[in-house]
């Protein structure tokens, strides 16, 4: 049964023992349940370039400041020379000093960070200047109106 299902089928579940109070709570942790399901699985696309890769954001986006940290995955439309299709990781960008740098990646064979991870990175990269291109300035102003 999908998760929407047992959801519903929980909140149908009604003995008469049970009272109002218990029936609401019962119905905040489902719809509490169902929130967090799909705010993890919310991924908005912001560019596509010339190639065909796209990149995604989770909109859950930690703002301290002028600094933005957040989820993304760059989406292949073809495998790499290493055969991975698509890579998730974590970015940090200083939206004032326009740059960026990776905080974790991990690459995947399949769409949408799908499969077995291939390799991954958990070292802090050094920062680099966010580049001219309409896909990264895509990125910069998506990111950085927020």
């Amino acid at each position: 049964m999908g998760l929407f299902r047992r959801v519903v089928f929980f909140l149908k579940w009604d003995m008469p023992s049970f009272s109002k109070e218990i029936n609401m709570k019962k119905a905040i942790v489902a719809l509490s349940l169902l929130a967090s399901f799909s705010a993890m699985a919310e991924w908005v696309l912001v560019s596509e370039n010339e190639y065909g890769t796209g990149l995604f954001v989770d909109p859950n986006i930690k703002k301290t400041g002028h600094l933005r940290m957040f989820w993304h995955i760059q989406n292949l439309k073809q495998a790499d020379r290493q055969g991975d299709m698509s890579y998730r990781g974590v970015w940090q960008y200083d939206c004032q000093e326009s740059r960026q740098r990776n905080m974790q990646v991990a690459a995947y064979p399949g769409p949408m960070a799908t499969g077995q991870k291939s390799e991954e990175a958990y070292q802090p990269s050094e920062w680099i200047n966010i580049g001219q291109d309409a896909s990264s300035q895509a990125m910069l102003k998506y990111i950085c109106a927020l």
